[in-house]
């Protein structure tokens, strides 16, 4: 008669045993996610940082060591940033403004090499000016079909030239950046009534971006959170 009980609770103990080994593989699957998440920007950016390291102290340091006879660790970093340094105060006065300028229409007139240094000159003042702070706002906008939504920051007004044919005088630009890689993307030029206004922050858009959709915004304004689906529709 006892045998029925006995069941029941080594029943209950073998659900009790699965479900906690559930919990358990449920929660070292978070911490190894979130492992992952820590330590590959870490990584990554130490392996940049040794990479660069290992550049540029190898481009003036293999010089200085075979003028001093024997290696110093770090000596052509040092050097680089001296160099850097000059170069940017050289840039800063008149005449170093003017031969800057002359050695950008030089390469500019080089077929090739112009696209290339263009290309790399857009870049490096993405990276280094942080272009974020210049966008005004962020924004919605259908792209590239209808019912297709993309994310985009409104870098101004985009104004045509007096005697042009103007296809609508309150135009604005907006940059589309793509993912994982926000430095890059395209610009649209459309019509202010066919943008939505996020309420979003810059960076939290930048999240968003980058993640591929995976972080989510912070919380939106009341404003935005009390829009309804028909209040982001956009006229055709």
């Amino acid at each position: 008669m006892k045998l029925p009980i006995e069941h029941e609770r080594l029943n209950r103990t073998l659900e009790d045993a699965g479900q906690k080994l559930n919990d358990l593989l449920g929660q070292m699957r978070k911490y190894l996610i979130t492992g992952i998440l820590v330590l590959v920007p870490f990584v990554v950016t130490i392996y940049i940082m040794y990479a660069f390291f290992q550049i540029t102290d190898g481009l003036l340091g293999v010089a200085v060591s075979r003028a001093i006879g024997y290696r110093v660790p770090g000596m052509g970093l040092i050097l680089t940033a001296l160099i850097c340094v000059s170069v940017g105060m050289i840039a800063q006065n008149y005449f170093g403004k003017r031969l800057i300028a002359s050695i950008d229409n030089s390469l500019e007139q080089i077929p090739g090499v112009r696209s290339l240094y263009n290309g790399i000159k857009q870049v490096s003042d993405v990276i280094v000016r942080n272009t974020r702070s210049e966008f005004k706002r962020v924004v919605m906008l259908e792209y590239p079909k209808e019912d297709s939504w993309v994310l985009g920051f409104v870098t101004g007004d985009f104004i045509l030239p007096a005697g042009s044919d103007r296809l609508d005088d309150d135009m604005v630009s907006i940059f589309v950046p793509t993912t994982p890689n926000p430095t890059s993307g395209f610009l649209l030029i459309i019509s202010k009534k066919k943008i939505i206004d996020t309420h979003m922050d810059i960076e939290d858009a930048m999240k968003v971006v980058i993640s591929g959709g995976l972080v989510q915004p912070g919380r939106l304004s009341e404003q935005t959170a009390g829009e309804t689906a028909e209040d982001f529709v956009i006229p055709h």
